[in-house]
C-alpha cells in the first residue's frame, strides 16, 4: 500500500497549529483519529523544531535496486523458459528463478521475495500432472465402461 506523504504532513501541520493554539495531544489525538502516541510524538517534534518537525521526510529506507525494468527482465525471461537459460526441463522452481536473477540481474532473491515477485509479475504456481509412462489410457477407459459398473452392481464399489 502507498503511503501518501504528503496528506500525512498536512494533517502533522494541523495538528501542530493546534497545538500551537493550546490544544492537548490527547484531543488531537482523536481529532485526528490517531493513537495518542502518535500525537504524543508529534509534539515532542513540534516543539523541538516547530512545524519543520512535522515536515515529510519521504519514503524511509534505500532505494531499491530492483527496479521496474529489471521486474519486466525477469517477467520476459520467466516466459522465454528455462530451457533458453540452460535448464533441461521446461519447469522453473523457485530456486532456479531466484539464480536466474541473480545471474542475469544481479539482484538476490530470498525463497519468499522469489514467491512475492513471480506473483507480483502475474504468475501462479503450476504443477505438472504425474503420470505414469507405462499409463494406458485405451485399457482406463475399458475399465471405466465396462469392470467398475460391474463391481458397483455387485455391491464391490
Amino acid at each position: 500500500m502507498e503511503r501518501d506523504h504528503k496528506e500525512l504532513e498536512r494533517r502533522r501541520l494541523k495538528a501542530g497549529r493546534l497545538f500551537a493554539k493550546g490544544v492537548s495531544q490527547y484531543k488531537v489525538a482523536k481529532l485526528f483519529d490517531v493513537s495518542t502516541a502518535a500525537a504524543n510524538q508529534w509534539h515532542k517534534e513540534w516543539k523541538k523544531k516547530g512545524e519543520d518537525g512535522l515536515l515529510s521526510k519521504g519514503k524511509v529506507g534505500f532505494a531499491s535496486v530492483y527496479t521496474k525494468e529489471k521486474k519486466q527482465g525477469l517477467k520476459r525471461m520467466i516466459l522465454e523458459g528455462p530451457k533458453k537459460y540452460g535448464y533441461d526441463t521446461d519447469f522453473w522452481t523457485l530456486s532456479r528463478i531466484a539464480a536466474l536473477a541473480k545471474k542475469e540481474l544481479g539482484i538476490v532473491l530470498r525463497q519468499t521475495q522469489t514467491w512475492r515477485t513471480i506473483v507480483g509479475l502475474g504468475f501462479s504456481s503450476q504443477k505438472p500432472e504425474r503420470r505414469s509412462r507405462e499409463r494406458n489410457e485405451k485399457a482406463i477407459k475399458n475399465w471405466k465402461l465396462q469392470t467398475f459398473p460391474r463391481l458397483k452392481k455387485m455391491g464391490f464399489a
